[in-house]
């Protein structure tokens, strides 16, 4: 008989259990946070001072806002997960039902202070309000984090530059036998997470994430660094297509026929075009860098072949006016009925004339005379001058041909250098 009795309460009690119902509010009641907040906030939340306060640290990097090329700057919007311990919070989940973590307002609990060592410009990002706390203590706060850090950019091969871009994050006021970084997983993980989250709609593309543990003038840190690679293609086919094509436009210029006075207007014009573009290059470029980046050299390169173009154009002209040009024309010319006996001219000596009734006539023989021989001495002349036309045409166009193709390997050798140096 009493063995049933004690059956049948045994039965009761696993029902009341089985039916029992477990409540956030049952732990936070157990654990007494209300009443022992101020401390719980206040102090490092560990039991031994003598050992280190391990903090685990996960950055997960989401995009890559922006660059400053003119700043050294670099934007990252990333979201930044911490986790320490607390000896001070603990319960057993079989108690509760089997809850084994639990919310609460991050503003109860003492938490890190980290600061990135590279930061310009403070975020205003707050921390999320609420933490995740483990039954075993571990606490885990989370914020994102737009990170406007200051980065040393290597441009010299823009825009088909890679850069390694670092940041450490450190305690602002615990020594690191106090306090110790860790990282929470392992750099596959960070890596693995990070590109499969990344928003890649920006200019740049996430190449590599490393991190690295160390220290900081007796502080501990953990030291991040993005490398990423530009999206050139924009700047190709606004900066640099359009050059090359107007460094083509100027070698046709060449075949421009018979006019240098035209050339010469036509690369002037292509040489201020260049000069438009090299100031928009101008807006994406650093004040000071230790050598010119090859964008720089190609620019200025093409400018100096254009310009070089524009002296052989004034140098031939100059060579063709050094032939010499006779002016063999009469300086008086004579009306058609005055015809061939009233012509005169300053360049034919005078004859001998007659005196007749007074006056001196010259015969009509010898004004005949006069007139071929200044017609002789026009037409004459007209040969000259086109000999020497002929003479100056073909010298310009000897000269024109050789400089042409001397600038044509000097093009060549100048594209050639530009492309090794930006390939190495």
């Amino acid at each position: 008989m009493w063995l049933l009795y004690l059956l049948s309460a045994a039965d009761f009690f696993v029902g009341v259990m089985l039916s029992k119902t477990c409540k956030d509010y049952d732990v936070v009641d157990h654990l007494n946070i209300t009443q022992r907040g101020p401390l719980l906030s206040m102090t490092m939340p560990k039991e031994d001072w003598s050992k280190p306060l391990i903090v685990s640290v996960d950055a997960t990097f989401i995009s890559i806002h922006s660059v400053g090329e003119k700043t050294q700057t670099m934007t990252t919007y990333f979201w930044l997960s911490v986790v320490w311990k607390n000896d001070f919070i603990y319960w057993n989940p079989e108690d509760f039902c089997n809850i084994s973590h639990i919310t609460l307002p991050l503003s109860y609990f003492w938490m890190p202070d980290l600061y990135f060592h590279e930061q310009v410009i403070e975020d205003t990002s707050p921390w999320i309000i609420y933490v995740n706390i483990t039954s075993d203590g571990m606490i885990k706060a989370v914020k994102p984090m737009h990170l406007t850090s200051t980065c040393i950019l290597d441009i010299h091969y823009f825009p088909f530059d890679v850069q390694k871009c670092s940041t450490s994050l450190t305690s602002f006021m615990h020594l690191e036998p106090s306090l110790i970084l860790k990282m929470q997983k392992n750099l596959s993980q960070i890596i693995e997470q990070s590109k499969k989250l990344y928003l890649d709609t920006g200019e740049w593309c996430l190449l590599d994430i490393l991190v690295e543990e160390g220290s900081l003038n007796g502080y501990s840190k953990l030291t991040f660094q993005v490398i990423m690679k530009r999206k050139s293609s924009i700047y190709m086919f606004s900066l640099i297509v359009p050059t090359v094509f107007l460094l083509l436009l100027d070698l046709l210029s060449y075949f421009i026929p018979k006019s240098y006075t035209e050339k010469a207007n036509f690369k002037l014009t292509v040489l201020l075009s260049i000069s438009v573009l090299a100031i928009i290059l101008n807006d994406f470029l650093p004040a000071s860098t230790n050598a010119p980046p090859v964008v720089v050299m190609f620019f200025v390169g093409t400018m100096l072949l254009m310009i070089m173009g524009i002296v052989e154009v004034i140098f031939i002209m100059y060579i063709g006016g050094k032939v010499q040009k006779t002016e063999v024309t009469p300086k008086r010319k004579c009306s058609f009925f005055e015809g061939l006996l009233k012509c005169c001219s300053m360049d034919v000596q005078p004859v001998d004339e007659e005196l007749v009734d007074g006056y001196h006539t010259p015969s009509v023989l010898e004004r005949m005379l006069q007139d071929v021989q200044l017609i002789k001495a026009y037409i004459v002349s007209l040969q000259n001058k086109e000999k020497l036309d002929e003479k100056r045409e073909d010298t310009q166009e000897r000269l024109e041909v050789w400089l042409y193709y001397s600038h044509l390997v000097v093009v060549a050798a100048f594209f050639i250098t530009i492309v090794i140096t930006w390939t190495t």
